[in-house]
């Protein structure tokens, strides 16, 4: 049984899960499945290293499967709040992207935020790309042993990788998801992301995205 404190976030989750602005409506739409791998834990005090893997499964259309690296090291820097960064490398078709970030985390009870910046590097662009990632996250107990979040997360371009192109929204995402622990210090999950991708004059995209999480804590 949901607790009644969480009864409302759900709720309101899932209404954005099902809601489409009219524009959206007439997007075209593609469906992907990720397997995300993650080990993570503290290496020293205050100090935390998250490795995580995946495995994109997505259309041609849409750039073709990708597989993900990412190295993520945090500082407790006060009450609440992380700050660290890391790099990624991601892979699709022989096309290669390496994108260092910088975020800051800030934690209240069941309440995240987090503010990432991330320089991407890609094969034959004209210059590097600099994105801005905004984060919202609720997470809570939902009995038996399952804990479930909701969230959502704004993509903005500062810059793109083409010369003459300036700052844009990349995406808007929402997220559903539930986890539970099957073993001493092994989570498994299931989540759902809703991406928006507006582009212009272009009818958008809408992608629904499954996704499989595995997460081991060292």
């Amino acid at each position: 049984m949901i607790p009644p404190r969480l009864r409302c976030p759900l709720l309101l989750a899932a209404m954005a899960a099902a809601w489409q602005p009219s524009k959206a409506l007439a997007a075209e739409e593609d469906t992907q499945f990720w397997l995300v791998a993650s080990a993570t834990g503290d290496i020293a005090d205050g100090t935390r290293l998250t490795l995580d893997a995946s495995q994109r499964w997505r259309e041609q259309a849409r750039g073709d499967a990708q597989q993900t690296f990412r190295v993520t090291l945090e500082r407790t820097a006060a009450e609440g709040l992380r700050l660290g960064g890391g790099a990624m490398i991601l892979d699709a078709g022989g096309a290669t992207e390496l994108r260092p970030f910088q975020q800051a985390v800030y934690t209240t009870g069941r309440l995240e935020l987090r503010t990432r910046i991330e320089e991407r590097f890609f094969d034959g662009a004209d210059r590097m790309e600099l994105r801005l990632r905004q984060r919202i996250q609720i997470s809570g107990k939902l009995g038996g042993g399952w804990r479930g979040s909701i969230g959502g997360e704004w993509l903005g371009l500062l810059q793109g990788r083409s010369r003459g192109q300036g700052a844009s929204t990349e995406q808007w995402r929402a997220l559903l998801g539930v986890s539970r622990q099957v073993a001493p210090k092994l989570d498994a999950g299931a989540a759902y992301w809703l991406i928006l991708s507006p582009r212009g004059e272009r009818r958008d995209r809408l992608s629904h995205v499954p996704m499989a999480t595995v997460t081991w804590h060292f």
